[in-house]
């Protein structure tokens, strides 16, 4: 299938978003109905809340994750998923397939992320070897930008089986793509804690040739 033209993916944002918004609001559905008869001692809050405040320290309780109900939750429209996703504005060169599948996806579901980091030397294995990346959240302190950073983290859960996500962190919350979240040391400030952006980490599935055409429901070598 040929890849579309960047006015008709302009024109189909509508639906796209609405799709997005669907996705979000179920996985945030599974997230709420699992804090009312599941709450463990030491986990943080369930990302898809858009009632998450700045955490001060690890609350006492909170809903495990849902990862496999989140990515069961994601909805299937043939005809939105059939359409090419263009490149956004994650630089590319250095990221394996899924991770750029992962990048695309948040580019053209979230217009308002202007900056995505991917590969860059680091003493982890995640970004040097294209594993990675970190999409910028604007005015993350703000209830907003807080809120923007919930949707993303927990549409990148919401695909981990899809797009090979092994974990998400985001405001010193590390939520594995299968399995429940914990919490991570605090590294003295807030880029280094995740509050300024989501990091997602995928399995990577090999450096791309150049032949890949990238959709959001499926991958085409």
């Amino acid at each position: 299938m040929p890849l579309v033209s960047r006015n008709l993916l302009a024109n189909g944002r509508g639906r796209w978003l609405a799709v997005g918004v669907s996705l979000i609001v179920s996985a945030g559905m599974v997230y709420a109905q699992g804090a009312e008869h599941r709450a463990p001692a030491g986990h943080p809050p369930a990302v898809p809340s858009a009632q998450a405040v700045k955490p001060a320290a690890p609350p006492s309780t909170a809903a495990p994750a849902e990862a496999e109900l989140l990515a069961a939750s994601a909805p299937v429209d043939p005809g939105v998923f059939d359409l090419a996703l263009p490149k956004g504005v994650a630089p590319e060169g250095g990221l394996q397939v899924k991770t750029i599948w992962a990048a695309r996806a948040v580019s053209m579901m979230f217009p308002q992320i202007t900056t995505i980091g991917g590969y860059r030397q680091d003493p982890l294995k995640w970004h040097p070897n294209g594993l990675a990346i970190d999409v910028m959240i604007p005015n993350y302190h703000s209830q907003e930008g807080i809120a923007l950073g919930n949707q993303i983290a927990g549409f990148a859960l919401a695909n981990a089986k899809r797009w090979g996500v092994l974990h998400v962190i985001w405001r010193q919350g590390l939520y594995p793509g299968i399995g429940a979240p914990s919490w991570t040391a605090d590294y003295g400030n807030e880029t280094a804690n995740h509050f300024d952006h989501v990091h997602i980490a995928t399995d990577g599935g090999g450096y791309p040739t150049g032949h890949e055409k990238y959709y959001i429901g499926s991958m085409r070598p």
